[in-house]
């Protein structure tokens, strides 16, 4: 049996991470009561994880060690679903005078990042990205140099250049603009970084894991072909707000702001999954590619509504997304399981 590597990829979507988490806990669970091993985590069964924003922080939460060199992993999946059920109020949270002087995030960041880098400190510590025990992508943009930054495990692993805090790569990769500042870091090598949310180039990584993955896994030097890939990619559901023509017609700078996040982000996702679609149907292997998106039925679309009711709503919209795609997700796992 010809090996297939095995690629999770997690789109961004904010306190919609609540949806692609619960369906890793579903898998997760799955795979220990196959195999009878209630110690099997995600991150056991696949061979690489990418994520952008929320998909960000789980991929780091899915890899995270229990302690340096232990070569167990810190949390479980259920573990990582509980960051969204109880801090996600927390994360996003302001005060009155906060909301009204950013007037919505058009003359100032919604939140304050404070929340969030205290959340992330205390749930990954000093832990380095060259410690993540699976090789893995984070996606980031650099709004000074004008380039993408990924951060890889195996990539950080031999150039400290490279090489982050957890913490601060998932600050980057989350720094929504109009939610959050932008992040400024340091690699541990001291060179600065100015960055922001990975959704302006790649809410949807799974083609950038996929090329990615094909290059590291490259047998003999000769980069491997779609066909050689097992890629699951979870999506956070799509904001379905309709903008009408004539409600954008007569837009000015301020009044796109929001929209053109929305837009941006559902429209490098949907090209995305339809761009790997082509590609694994090219090469024969359409049934090697598991995209599932989500729908949110009565649950807010907006990334930072992370108020008790919509999180009930997301719940259920995990729930109705787990039992709609049930025998799916059941060739998922065994494809996982067959190619361990």
């Amino acid at each position: 049996m010809k090996k297939k590597y095995r690629i999770l990829s997690i789109d961004g979507g904010g306190i919609r991470g609540i949806i692609p988490a619960s369906i890793v806990v579903y898998i997760e669970n799955r795979l220990q009561k196959i195999t009878k091993n209630p110690d099997v985590r995600i991150g056991d069964y696949v061979d690489f994880v990418a994520g952008t924003s929320t998909g960000g922080i789980l991929t780091s939460a899915y890899l995270a060690p229990l302690e340096q060199g232990s070569g167990q992993y810190r949390f479980t999946a259920e573990e990582a679903l509980r960051f969204y059920l109880e801090r996600g109020g927390y994360i996003f949270s302001s005060g009155v005078w906060d909301k009204l002087i950013s007037m919505g995030g058009i003359l100032k960041e919604r939140y304050s990042a404070k929340p969030l880098e205290k959340f992330l400190t205390f749930s990954f510590r000093n832990t380095k990205v060259s410690e993540l025990l699976k090789p893995c992508l984070l996606t980031s943009y650099e709004v000074e140099k004008k380039q993408p930054v990924f951060f890889q495990s195996h990539v950080a692993k031999n150039n400290p250049a490279f090489d982050f805090y957890v913490k601060d790569a998932c600050r980057a990769t989350s720094s929504a603009p109009t939610f959050f500042e932008a992040a400024r870091i340091q690699s541990l090598s001291g060179e600065m970084y100015t960055l922001i949310d990975g959704a302006v180039l790649a809410n949807n990584p799974a083609f950038c894991a996929l090329t990615e993955a094909c290059v590291l896994f490259a047998h003999n030097g000769v980069p491997l072909t779609a066909d050689q890939f097992e890629l699951i990619s979870l999506g956070t559901g799509k904001n379905q707000k309709v903008y009408t023509y004539d409600y954008i017609k007569d837009l000015g700078g301020l009044g796109w702001l929001n929209p053109l996040l929305d837009v941006m982000m559902n429209g490098v996702s949907d090209t995305i999954a339809r761009e790997l679609s082509v590609l694994f149907q090219s090469v024969g292997a359409t049934d090697q590619y598991h995209r599932i998106q989500p729908e949110l039925a009565q649950a807010n679309a907006e990334m930072d509504d992370a108020s008790p009711e919509n999180i009930k709503l997301l719940m259920e919209a995990a729930a109705a997304t787990i039992e709609k795609h049930k025998d799916h997700l059941e060739v998922i796992v065994q494809r996982l399981i067959q190619y361990a």
